[in-house]
């Protein structure tokens, strides 16, 4: 749009931080109302606001790897729907091949009106505890076909003109194992879109329709541009990357190849994965929204934070992904474990971009989210489902260590805490949370140390587990010197005669079994012999490494006691391994 002598800058930018708020407070009403930990403790899902046209405005602080899915629901619902959104209307779906992600995920979108006229779109959605289908939390590893997985949805009318559809909420509840919880939390999204309509009401009133349309305009535009002098400082070129999953989730020897190929050309970016491998028998195909999702994810974190969040920056992407591929899989390809394929995708995305933003860029974090489910039913005959992620940590930087115990950059949740998952579901004992020694990536800034989380089974018969878990055969990699992290490693009953190692598994629990999960350790970025004496030595003294560990991969000599450096001795022993 061409700029007009009366445009005013911070009038722009004081519309765009009402949306910010309004978007907050989306946000903070669907955690005060939502039944679900997964929602309102790890915040798996998202909020936001479209243009009429479907185009992205603003996206929360909510989970990333739910970004950019409303655009292209919402297109695909007025190309299929002309003349059909009305006032009052709610639109359900959770159709990976309507251009959503997996059966769990369940997106809402509410149509704004204004003088009769259609003028934005509220949104909101995403993880549920169960929607049916063959495992307890709809998240099978080993799926044929998407039909085993649970309730699809199709893009619907929940709400049409104000009045609810009956029918479509009756079937809902018959095809969840926790009908209350889901349609309590579908009730909490609605309820942020009309506290969305309100606020973006008051806009209206505010600047006018039209006056109001004209600032969205030219704050994506803003954004476009913004992105392009971005990407123009990068250099041009074609960089390529790839990474593999350890299994399909079917054939433990069956590895799964991502490959990706970046070519920067002036102020434009394209994203090519070609090379990737055809789409799986098993659940861990991506669908491509949620490909998608990653890869807009991934294109923001190599620009400023001041780029806003809105659909004016995914403008100059171009991205190509083979139908029947892996990350772009044809009906009736499973899906519901594509987040384990996503995460690696995530490592794609970032070991590319590490070629062409190195100082914005990190090693490889600890991995898949990796998710499990634990069904059964409590000493009172109450049906549960815990749903629980376990996260480890990111990888070294070029300037800093990775950070420890937070969620992989592609996702941006939060941990459920064990006190609230006990008081949830009390058949579930953690026995124990925490660090594990020596399983950083190593380098001159390490990446994050292991975390262990160990459940106990005490239900009142047996019960269901459902994991989804991954790099057990490769740790995450290293950049620029950098060691990669140890596996991860999953174990039922460690340490008695009934030890089982287990990778993507649906499973029987008894009464007392044990699950201990320890994720994998982030990589290193540069040299490990390069790392300050005194850091390893504060390593040291937190848990983090050995002395061991420390003289031997990092050639740092301390005392019995870890308290101290020999300055001398690092140095005679640097020099000799040079």
């Amino acid at each position: 749009m061409s700029a007009d002598k009366d445009f005013s800058i911070i009038k722009m930018q004081l519309i765009d931080n009402f949306l910010s708020a309004a978007v907050d407070e989306m946000m903070q009403a669907v955690v005060r109302t939502s039944l679900s930990p997964i929602t309102r403790e790890v915040f798996d899902f998202q909020c936001g606001y479209c243009r009429a046209d479907g185009e992205i405005l603003l996206e929360g602080e909510g989970t990333y790897i739910h970004s950019l899915i409303y655009q292209t629901l919402i297109e695909n619902w007025l190309k299929d729907h002309p003349g059909n959104t009305h006032p009052g209307d709610v639109m359900i779906t959770n159709d990976p091949y309507s251009g959503a992600a997996h059966l769990p995920d369940v997106y809402i979108f509410r149509p704004i009106f204004a003088d009769d006229k259609l003028v934005a779109w509220a949104v909101g959605g995403g993880h549920q505890r169960d929607v049916g289908g063959m495992t307890p939390g709809s998240c099978p590893t080993n799926a044929t076909e998407i039909h085993q997985e649970g309730l699809r949805l199709p893009p619907l009318k929940l709400y049409d003109r104000g009045e609810p559809n009956q029918t479509l909420f009756t079937v809902i509840k018959a095809a969840s194992r926790t009908p209350e919880i889901v349609l309590a939390d579908i009730s909490a999204y609605v309820g942020a879109c009309f506290v969305a309509e309100q606020r973006f009401l008051e806009l209206v009133t505010e600047y006018g329709v039209d006056t109001l349309d004209y600032y969205l305009e030219n704050l994506l535009d803003y954004t476009e541009r913004m992105a392009r002098s971005e990407i123009r400082s990068m250099p041009d070129g074609t960089y390529h990357f790839e990474d593999k999953l350890d299994d399909d989730g079917i054939n433990p020897e069956n590895k799964i190849t991502i490959h990706l190929s970046i070519t920067v050309d002036g102020d434009n970016l394209i994203y090519d994965f070609k090379g990737t491998d055809d789409q799986v028998a098993s659940s861990m195909n991506n669908p491509l929204g949620s490909t998608r999702s990653a890869v807009v994810t991934a294109v923001r974190s190599m620009m400023g934070s001041d780029v806003p969040r809105n659909g004016g920056a995914w403008r100059p992407v171009t991205l190509k992904v083979p139908l029947g591929s892996l990350l772009n899989p044809k009906f009736p390809g499973p899906v519901a474990s594509r987040g384990g394929t996503a995460q690696r995708l995530s490592d794609v995305l970032l070991g590319c971009q590490c070629q062409i933003c190195p100082d914005r860029m990190l090693a490889c974090s600890s991995g898949v989210d990796t998710l499990l489910n634990i069904a059964g039913n409590d000493s009172n005959g109450e049906r549960f489902i815990l749903t629980e992620c376990c996260w480890g940590g990111w990888g070294g930087r070029k300037t800093s260590d990775g950070i420890e115990f937070i969620t992989p950059p592609s996702h941006n949740n939060s941990n459920t805490p064990i006190e609230v998952s006990e008081q949830i579901y009390p058949a579930i004992i953690y026995n124990s949370h925490g660090f594990v020694m020596d399983t950083e990536g190593a380098g001159k800034y390490r990446g994050a140390t292991a975390v262990v989380r160990e459940y106990m089974y005490l239900g009142a018969g047996d019960g269901i587990l459902q994991l989804r878990v991954d790099r057990r055969t490769s740790g995450p990699y290293g950049i620029d010197g950098g060691q990669s992290g140890t596996p991860l490693s999953a174990t039922i009953n460690p340490g008695t005669d009934k030890e089982l190692d287990v990778g993507k598994t649906t499973m029987p629990l008894g009464t007392g079994d044990r699950l201990r999960i320890q994720v994998a350790g982030a990589g290193g970025w540069g040299a490990p012999c390069e790392r300050d004496p005194l850091a390893v030595m504060a390593d040291v003294r937190n848990g983090f490494i050995s002395v061991e560990r420390a003289r031997e991969v990092y050639l740092v000599v301390l005392d019995r006691t870890g308290q101290d450096v020999d300055k001398s001795a690092t140095a005679s022993l640097r020099n000799n391994n040079k």
